[in-house]
């Protein structure tokens, strides 16, 4: 399979699992497609910088983080191979990005143009769809999900269900970005840690 055609089923699974895109949708997003290798430690976006791209993640990992007035790092979303990755405040608005995306694997990405993006997406009503569902899950579902489990789960059953959900996460992001997206110190995380590897042993 040539490098093109990689890239075009690896798009077609991605958004495959919101809505049936055609072949035809495929192929225009392939187009207008760039891709982008970043090594572990490369800023994708810098705080403050305006983004004009959308990006699906291929492989490696990105985590974004902010900085509140005291210049503390709160890490708020990690993305994994076939999540989308970027600031849509920032392209939607056309405005300064107020997180940064870091990277902290080796990293490739099938990156798009914004507005020639959005533009596919207005043309043809397949692409429509998958938007609508898109943000849906994403904005929606998965967000009221996330927000509740933080209400109502125990840290301990939140931090077994992501590593249950990411199988070997641990040996590839810091603890600390872990930590901080389950909503939870890294000294909580450490205990928790402790606790169940006490129990197994």
């Amino acid at each position: 399979m040539n490098e093109t055609k990689k890239y075009g089923e690896f798009i077609k699974n991605v958004l495959n699992r919101y809505h049936l895109v055609c072949e035809k949708s495929i192929s225009s997003l392939l187009s207008i497609s760039k891709i982008q290798r970043l090594k572990k430690g490369q800023m994708l976006l810098q705080i403050g910088k305006t983004s004009k791209q959308k990006h699906i993640l291929y492989e490696g990992a990105v985590v974004s983080y902010y900085l509140n007035n005291d210049g503390n790092v709160y890490h708020k979303n990690i993305f994994l191979k076939g999540d989308f990755v970027g600031s849509m405040v920032s392209v939607l608005k056309n405005e300064p990005s107020k997180f940064a995306l870091e990277v902290v694997e080796d990293t490739t990405l099938i990156s798009f143009n914004y507005k020639k993006y959005r533009q596919l997406i207005e043309e043809n009503k397949d692409l429509t769809d998958f938007y609508i569902a898109y943000l849906e899950k994403n904005w929606v579902v998965d967000k009221e999900k996330r927000e509740i489990e933080i209400v109502l789960k125990e840290a301990k059953e939140r931090y077994i269900d992501f590593i249950v959900t990411h199988p070997n996460i641990e040996n590839r992001i810091p603890l600390q970005y872990i930590a901080s997206h389950l909503g939870i110190t890294a000294t909580q995380l450490s205990r928790i840690r402790r606790n169940i590897k006490e129990k197994s042993s």
